[in-house]
């Protein structure tokens, strides 16, 4: 990033959409009308509702920039990792038809050493590979500064192995002949690994370019940054103003800067100027839900403090305030593990699943499958499938359980001997038979095999700032408060902490764990009602 000025009117700056004056849908979350934004110098945004296509092209747009970061994460990863293996086996090819003479005691350990068939081959780069990834050596956004990372993860990979080995009478020729192959490979791997950078810079998803930002703030100060530390030789970042009053009606105020960072394909947003607390959290869960890790301007008194988590953008020091839960290997891990699972799932009960609904459609008039609106990730509806176990007309009977609700707590729902249960939906419910179609709804991306339960759109209009991380991940069929006892944990906050520990720390080890635990679980039908 350089350092030269532009002007205002150089930059690009993306105008938030205006949304339809269609009446309120009743299944969001009520809340204050929204402001929105408005683009720089151009008109005020006034006060509207959103309509259904609004709502549902807000969770499209949210998805479909999960998607895209899926796609970019995955694209690189492959890149690096199938640079990494060539590179290795050119190395090992080149170095195995050099005519090293050595004698009858050296000859079986150089054969270990150099792999002259495919299988042995194969062997050896699989091996350096698992090696470098267990070094972490593809954690970094820096792909040139892996020199230790590299070093090591040939130590473990090519000396440890033979270490046992070198100790002989035949001693020093032995570990002049694996220091020479170790430097090679490590030379070798260095070069690749920066050219690879150079390369894949623009591809990079890590990586914080001008081209891919978005700038979020308040008008003067987002004219200062502009001025001061924007590259002219570079496409300008995308800019989008905030009014005092953002984010207004919430799924609103998100829905409108997930278009902004669609529009303008940015992996990043920094925050410029001072915000509210509520703006602020509101801007990092948002950002956090549509893949962008978010920045934020150091204000100019602490710009001379020592920061070890100070990133510099030219002269516009920066430091970085919010990721997404998930980064690069850990999404593709667990959309993988998702979709896998869903399959699987999908393959494997298939018989009950078409069991169940013909037990539900033989006890009771009405469809088979309950839809009902949830809300996901970003804070966006989704349609939620279950089997259905209850009357045909629920709903006109729900005076029957006001009060009945076991946790008492209105952000909580459920009612303990509800009258509108089927016959054989209490057995669904107890088993949790009736959630097998949501494995639908994984596969289409909207839910996880593993995360948060959606809540309904009601109890997220009770929900105050801190209760959102429950949206910057994709909701889950289980998760830690299923396996803790379902309906057991009745206080919300509780919820809400097993939720965020989960997030904060999942691995795809940990969502292992959690679908094994959920088996005895709902074997045992414990906290169920």
């Amino acid at each position: 990033m350089h350092e030269p000025l532009i002007t205002e009117e150089a930059a690009r700056t993306v105008a938030p959409s205006a949304t339809s004056d269609a009446p309120r849908m009743t299944s969001t979350p009520a809340g204050p009308r929204p402001a929105g934004g408005a683009p720089l110098g151009g008109p005020k945004l006034t006060p509207s509702a959103p309509s259904l296509l609004v709502r549902l092209e807000g969770r499209q747009r949210v998805l479909a920039l999960q998607r895209r970061r899926f796609w970019r994460e995955l694209a690189f990863a492959g890149a690096t990792l199938s640079a990494d293996a060539l590179t290795v086996a050119v190395v090992f090819v080149v170095l195995a038809q050099l005519p090293i003479h050595v004698g009858a005691a050296h000859l079986e350990f150089v054969r270990g050493l150099l792999p002259t068939t495919p299988p042995a081959l194969l062997r050896r780069v699989s091996s350096l590979i698992f090696c470098l990834a267990a070094t972490r050596s593809y954690s970094s956004t820096d792909m040139g500064s892996q020199t230790g990372r590299i070093a090591l993860a040939i130590m473990l990979g090519i000396v440890l192995p033979r270490w046992p080995e070198l100790w002989s009478t035949f001693i020093l020729s032995r570990a002049m002949l694996l220091g020479g192959v170790v430097v090679v490979l490590g030379l070798a791997l260095v070069a690749q690994r920066r050219g690879m950078a150079v390369a894949l810079q623009s591809h990079d998803p890590r990586r914080l370019d001008q081209e891919r930002t978005l700038l979020v703030g308040v008008h003067q100060q987002l004219q200062t940054f502009l001025a001061e530390h924007i590259d002219p030789e570079l496409d300008p970042p995308a800019v989008y103003e905030l009014e005092p009053s953002w984010p207004g009606d919430q799924q609103e105020g998100w829905h409108k800067l997930y278009e902004e960072v669609h529009r303008s394909r940015a992996d990043a947003i920094i925050l410029v100027g001072p915000f509210s607390d509520e703006a602020l959290q509101n801007v990092l869960v948002a950002g956090s839900a549509a893949g962008c890790r978010v920045f934020g301007l150091r204000r100019r008194p602490l710009r001379e403090m020592n920061n070890p988590t100070l990133i510099r953008r030219g002269e516009g020091p920066i430091s970085l305030l919010s990721s997404p839960a998930l980064l690069g290997w850990q999404l593709v891990a667990k959309r993988t593990l998702d979709v896998t699972g869903a399959v699987l799932g999908l393959l494997v009960f298939s018989p009950v699943l078409a069991l169940c609904a013909l037990a539900v459609k033989l006890t009771s008039p009405g469809p088979i499958l309950f839809r009902q609106r949830r809300v996901g990730l970003g804070g966006e509806t989704f349609e939620m499938l279950k089997l259905r176990t209850m009357v045909r007309d629920a709903d006109a009977r729900s005076a029957e359980v006001v009060g009945a609700n076991v946790y008492g707590d209105p952000r909580l729902f459920k009612a303990a001997g509800d009258p509108r249960i089927t016959r054989c939906g209490g057995f669904l419910r107890k088993s949790s038979l009736d959630e097998l179609p949501q494995l639908w709804n994984v596969l289409r991306g909207e839910m996880s095999l593993v995360g948060p339960r959606p809540p309904l759109p009601r109890e997220v209009a009770q929900y105050t700032t801190r209760h959102y991380v429950r949206f910057e991940v994709a909701p889950g069929i289980t998760g830690p408060w299923q396996v803790s006892g379902r309906n057991e944990i009745t206080d919300f906050e509780t919820v809400v902490e097993l939720e965020q520990r989960y997030i904060a720390g999942w691995t795809v080890w940990r969502d292992l764990a959690l679908l094994l635990r959920t088996v005895p679980a709902v074997l045992s039908m414990r906290g169920a009602l």
